[in-house]
């Protein structure tokens, strides 16, 4: 069937090194004849050269997509921050944030960006996605010893909370003695972000004085 189609259609017909007929259809896109086994009346034929460029252009337009997102998600970081606080002080926030905003594996979240924004406006040291063996932490503050996890949904089970211990552990061993690992909620971040360092300093607070009170029993 493919030979007698070809031959109506015109298509180049050889033999490949097994002798086996081969058929060189032109390109749907410039024309160049395609190396095939087989030959189907109808079907779209496309170069090597034509489908590299094909795959580049759905790569840019797949980070286009991706960073038009990420520009939705910072607008709506900055509606749901405007609702609790005056804007206006996180003018040079904003600014930071979006000349990173597409960077590779940052602000995947609405919540994650309302947490660098804040903490840009109080001048807190930050680092955002750092790796630790195969771990990502969202957020390293170095300054107050602190390991920031911003949380969605919280999925209670053994196999998530013993996975979630072990990471944990992980990375509290390679930050070193003194430091902290702090989840906050997605819905706390949503409810008032000002809230944040309040609320990280009253953990660390509240695990000192545990701390103390262990070591005194």
């Amino acid at each position: 069937m493919s030979w007698r189609e070809a031959m109506e259609d015109g298509i180049p017909v050889g033999r490949d090194s097994r002798k086996y007929s081969c058929y060189y259809p032109p390109c749907h896109i410039c024309g160049a004849p395609v190396y095939s086994w087989s030959y189907i009346r109808g079907a779209q034929y496309t170069c090597k050269d034509c489908r590299t460029e094909l795959v580049r252009q759905a790569r840019e337009k797949g980070n286009a997509i991706s960073a038009d997102k990420k520009q939705k998600k910072l607008e709506d970081a900055v509606k749901r921050i405007s609702k609790v606080t005056d804007i206006a002080p996180y003018k040079d926030a904003i600014r930071l944030v979006t000349q990173n905003l597409n960077r590779r594996g940052w602000y995947q979240s609405t919540e994650e960006i309302m947490v660098a924004l804040e903490l840009i406006r109080r001048g807190i040291k930050a680092y955002h996605q750092v790796r630790i063996f195969e771990y990502a932490v969202d957020f390293i503050l170095p300054d107050m010893k602190v390991a920031l996890e911003i949380d969605g949904k919280i999925y209670h089970g053994k196999d998530k909370l013993e996975y979630q211990s072990v990471r944990d552990d992980v990375i509290m061993y390679k930050l070193g003695e003194g430091w902290e690992m702090i989840r906050i909620s997605t819905d706390n971040i949503n409810q008032n972000v000002t809230r944040l360092i309040p609320g990280i300093n009253a953990v660390l607070v509240r695990r000192s004085t545990t701390r103390k009170i262990v070591k005194s029993t």
